[in-house]
């Protein structure tokens, strides 16, 4: 059970809490690449960690984050033209180009560029990788830490299926969700039946183990078998808010990430990605909610929300087609995360033997926050975490067998 202070501290992302300011060094995946598709298109506002900023491509495919308020008047840069590889406020025609640089301003006397030089206006590294577009808001004046290179970061794009949803609840709600190994004998029962996950049906109460890592935790979900063997699911935490699944048959394997919006809603990613050859989609969609032919990939839970309670089918519960009657495991995913409230209240639960790996996380993470605020290096930002080995795994221990000797 958390204190209220430590349900503070771990939950509140904003300009000068703790959290914000550690979850700031690190790289934040903030939208498909594909959302920025067209040079020179629409530039893109997006709230992250309780700040608003605006993304755009510029004409030489380029892409600039910059803070969303124009450094003139206050003017919102989303409204703004999108011309020669710069943003040009539509109140006053202040112009910044993709590094930031303030490159005109038409509505002051004529000065050489004195002027222009002395505006400054905050904009933040941003790398393409993967599919993915990153920003790094650790500081204008500063060199970003180094980028998260997971090994999709690498692949061409038919090798990777990204998807994301806007979750209305904090960030560690996802991420905890995501740490609990019980739930998914249980809320996922259903599609673990019918899928490639049936045998975690043999066993509800799995028991953790947790090895620290460079890059963060490392936990083993352990099953008894019936024949004696242990059935072992291994899934890596990456600080700050990733984990990667155990693969599925095809070799896929799929990347979540949980990144603030504010205190109350977040960016959850769903990548697949394939090492050896290109992800087929429609191998997993039956079994995570998609529909294909419908999806919106930038909202994937679109049209689904508590007033319609997730979509959840009593009928379907009571005749014994699903456990949740909610269908698929994205959405009840989503439903039991939000159904929790903007931001759980930790001080009055009752957390069990199955919730040891969301106390270790906890820990984790304050020991990280503690680690920042006395000038220590937090955990994944060293020079030894390679998120490239951020890996995964499902193997059959045998009776008497060490998981770690099967996994590297």
């Amino acid at each position: 059970m958390a204190t209220r202070k430590v349900n503070e501290s771990l939950t509140r992302v904003g300009p000068g809490t703790p959290m914000g300011r550690l979850l700031r060094e690190y790289w934040l995946p903030v939208m498909r690449s594909e959302r920025l598709a067209e040079p020179g298109g629409d530039p893109v506002p997006v709230e992250l960690l309780g700040e608003k900023y605006v993304l755009f491509r510029g004409a030489d495919g380029r892409v600039g984050c910059f803070d969303e308020a124009c450094p003139h008047r206050g003017a919102s840069l989303a409204l703004a033209r999108n011309e020669d590889c710069a943003l040009r406020c539509i109140y006053h025609g202040w112009k910044f180009d993709v590094s930031g640089k303030v490159i005109d301003t038409p509505s002051e006397p004529e000065d050489g560029g004195r002027f222009a030089s002395r505006v400054k206006l905050k904009h933040h590294p941003v790398v393409e990788a993967g599919g993915v577009i990153w920003v790094w808001l650790g500081g204008t004046d500063r060199e970003p830490n180094a980028f998260p290179g997971f090994p999709f970061t690498k692949l061409p794009a038919e090798q990777v299926f990204a998807t994301v949803a806007l979750v209305d609840c904090n960030w560690l709600q996802g991420v905890e969700a995501d740490i609990d190994s019980a739930h998914v004998s249980l809320l996922h029962e259903t599609e673990a039946r019918n899928g490639p996950l049936r045998d975690l049906l043999d066993d509800t109460a799995p028991r953790d183990e947790i090895d620290e890592q460079p890059y963060g935790l490392r936990y083993a979900a352990i099953r008894s078998l019936s024949s004696g063997d242990a059935l072992v699911r291994v899934k890596p935490f990456a600080m700050p808010w990733y984990t990667v699944v155990p693969e599925l048959p095809t070799g896929d394997r799929l990347w979540h990430a949980w990144v603030p919006v504010n205190d109350h809603q977040t960016i959850m990613w769903y990548l697949w990605w394939n090492d050896e050859k290109p992800v087929d989609p429609s191998y997993f969609a039956e079994q995570f909610g998609l529909d294909l032919d419908r999806i919106n990939p930038d909202n994937i839970r679109e049209g689904y929300t508590r007033e319609n309670a997730w979509g959840q089918d009593r009928a379907a519960m009571a005749d014994g087609r699903s456990f949740s009657g909610i269908r698929g495991l994205v959405l009840q995913d989503v439903a039991v995360q939000e159904s929790m409230g903007p931001i759980v209240d930790r001080t009055i639960e009752n957390p069990g033997k199955s919730d040891r790996g969301i106390v270790r996380a906890r820990r984790y993470l304050l020991d990280a926050l503690d680690a920042h605020a006395n000038g220590a290096t937090p955990p994944g930002l060293g020079a030894d975490a390679d998120y490239g080995k951020v890996r995964s795994a499902n193997v059959v221990v045998p009776d008497g067998t060490d998981w770690r000797d099967l996994v590297s």
